[in-house]
């Protein structure tokens, strides 16, 4: 028993450095409640995801679907104004399911999930946003299939793996200044907004570790990166009409509908857990997550045609995101006939440093609580958890009005809650 408390302990260690940034780490109503802090336990089919390896002490076929729902506020504040983004609840789903078949001779189970690793949007659409240079909406939507398998190589320790199909929209829209013409005495300015959208996909896969004992255990997964391109398209308009019929024409000529590819970069991770039942009503576990976010260094989108004078920013965007490592602790609490409730905290910072920070992705650090319960009964249970972020204000520096010359400095501030309601099915 020392020695696990001493495990645990150096677990604990990092935690000062910095965190797993934009992934979603919580799904469903009993891990949300316990912020996210599962990998070591896994007990329920949401293993697939949080450790593949514990599939195999799911008995029998067991299924669960739930959804999150998101309600982030967002604002960027500068000495002269203050704007928010358009408020969108979004509720990403999850559905798990665990097989583990008695007839079968080998110890081997079996799991497929469908849930979001990645899923964000922000849409600055006040007039004269002062960031709209640099992004005006960005959305990441993303879907990840995960097929799975789990080996029992004894009571205790298990191997699982899982390949990783992960498919969904990246779309982006800003704003430039262009000047148009049809000849050289009659020239006219404008404002041209433009909006892209592709369907992009890739390939990963996990390997995870699983250790249970009767009153304590630990778990590890890796996560290979993912790789996410795909082509789509990048109209433009312009925001106000063009009052020369010379420059609507230059403008019809080059701003046409045009073939765009565009990329994103998921970061390879790490999670380390471990979990002591001190009672048998009682389990508690600390979980640590490191994630690669230095694999993203830009992205880009490609434009066939081009008709750009001069590259926006958004086409070939520096970001030199940070390596994370989040601190999770979350626990569970059984009382009375087939309740339990679940609470939690979590530290878990931003991978984008300031010197990149845009309004696609502002916010800053995060300190998240958590708390729900459970409701048990043979062969089904139903989970609520609610999850509050707490950002860190950041100090960024926009393109502005007038384009690189002019920077606009401003202050991103953030708050989100996160509602999970799940249930499981056993038989």
């Amino acid at each position: 028993m020392k020695q696990a408390l001493g495990f645990a302990l150096f677990l604990l260690l990092p935690a000062a450095a910095t965190a797993s940034g934009f992934l979603l780490f919580q799904h469903g109503g009993r891990t949300t409640s316990q912020a996210g802090a599962f990998a070591a336990r896994a007990s329920d089919p949401s293993a697939v995801r949080y450790n593949p390896a514990a599939i195999v002490r799911l008995d029998g076929f067991q299924f669960q679907a739930g959804l999150d729902f998101q309600a982030p506020t967002d604002e960027f504040a500068t000495a002269s104004r203050a704007d928010s983004p358009e408020h969108v609840i979004q509720f990403p789903p999850s559905l798990y399911a665990s097989w583990k078949p008695k007839a079968l001779a080998l110890p081997l189970a079996f799991g497929l999930s469908i849930d979001s690793p990645f899923w964000s949007i922000q849409n600055w659409n006040t007039a004269l946003f002062p960031g709209r240079f640099d992004t005006l909406r960005q959305e990441l939507t993303l879907f990840e299939l995960r097929p799975t398998v789990a080996w029992a190589i004894d009571e205790r320790w298990s191997l699982g793996g899982s390949l990783r199909y992960v498919q969904g929209a990246l779309e982006t829209s800003f704003a430039v200044e262009e000047i148009f013409s049809s000849h050289p005495h009659i020239i006219e300015e404008a404002e041209v907004e433009s909006a892209a959208a592709a369907k992009v996909d890739g390939i990963g896969i996990d390997l995870a570790l699983h250790f249970a004992a009767e009153t304590w255990g630990a778990g590890v997964v890796a996560s290979s990166g993912v790789r996410l391109d795909g082509d789509g398209e990048i109209e433009h308009f312009t925001v106000q009409p063009l009052f020369d019929q010379g420059a609507q024409l230059d403008f019809d000529l080059n701003f046409g509908v045009a073939d765009a590819a565009m990329d994103f970069e998921l970061p390879p991770t790490l999670t380390a857990g471990f979990w002591w039942s001190p009672t048998a009503a009682i389990a508690v576990e600390v979980d640590v997550a490191w994630s690669g976010w230095s694999a993203l260094d830009r992205t880009t989108i490609e434009i066939d045609p081009d008709p750009f004078t001069d590259d926006p920013p958004a086409l070939d965007r520096r970001r030199d995101w940070d390596d994370t490592l989040a601190l999770r602790l979350g626990g569970e609490w059984s009382f009375a006939s087939g309740w339990a409730a679940g609470a939690g905290l979590a530290w878990e910072p931003s991978p984008v440093p300031d010197a990149t920070a845009e309004p696609g992705f502002p916010r800053g650090d995060a300190y998240v609580v958590a708390l729900g319960g459970s409701y048990n009964m043979k062969g089904l249970s139903f989970d609520f958890g609610y999850s509050y972020y707490f950002y860190q204000n950041r100090s960024a520096t926009l393109t502005g009005v007038d384009g690189v010359n002019s920077p606009v400095a401003g202050t991103f501030s953030a708050r989100s809650q996160v509602f999970s309601i799940s249930a499981r099915w056993r038989r």
